[in-house]
């Protein structure tokens, strides 16, 4: 099975992290109902709305680079996830996608964010990760015209920069972050080399209010 990989990032600072956990309509439409009761009974609030909402965002950018038609409808999917509170280290479970192979998530945080990284497949695979503040990551790297065709926001550009630098650790410095469009809809981003895509190595890029987020894996 081809392994995929996405990643979610959640910055618990943003104002539009807040409460969420307290709209009903918000949570009967991205929710399954055990996932509500677990969140309810628990007593997760925010933090286990963003574990959740993480998994499926995550879990879905893995799972569409296989089913490019897969349409995102988390309250269908299910987490299995022994509870929604953050852990010291790692914290991982599964995201349950109908008709579709489960998907391990796994967890990362600080005091101000969430990482999530979703993992598609049984192929071994070495995974590297970074999160860097906004304020951090000033885009520095140039990008082609193919490039920026696909972005036009800061963030965009300095999770791209972020990306890049760490695809220049593994000695991948002449490339292009590139989102191919087929019927004015973009692609997931792909690395390229020379003009050609990479099939050996992966990534998966996210942002959200201060922070950014990239992940690169590679078939070992």
């Amino acid at each position: 099975m081809t392994t995929t990989i996405g990643n979610d990032l959640i910055d618990f600072r943003a104002s539009h992290n807040r409460g969420r956990a307290e709209q009903p309509r918000m949570l009967a439409r991205v929710l399954t109902a055990s996932e509500r009761t677990q969140l309810a009974d628990e007593g997760a609030g925010d933090i286990g709305f963003a574990l959740l909402w993480s998994a499926k965002e995550a879990a879905y950018k893995a799972a569409k680079k296989i089913q490019p038609a897969l349409v995102f409808a988390p309250g269908r999917w299910q987490l299995e996830c022994t509870d929604l509170a953050l852990a010291n280290g790692e914290k991982s479970g599964t995201v349950r996608i109908p008709d579709h192979p489960p998907i391990r998530v796994s967890w990362q945080h600080h005091a101000h964010w969430l990482h999530c990284i979703a993992v598609r497949g049984d192929t071994p695979t070495k995974i590297e990760h970074a999160v860097s503040a906004l304020s951090n990551c000033a885009p520095r790297a140039s990008f082609s015209e193919r490039e920026r065709d696909s972005f036009s926001r800061e963030q965009s550009a300095a999770v791209r920069t972020l990306a890049k630098q760490l695809l220049a650790q593994h000695a991948i410095s002449d490339c292009e972050i590139v989102r191919e469009r087929i019927e004015h809809r973009l692609l997931p981003p792909r690395v390229y080399s020379a003009g050609m895509a990479r099939d050996d190595v992966q990534l998966s890029l996210s942002h959200d209010g201060e922070y950014v987020a990239a992940v690169i894996a590679f078939a070992v």
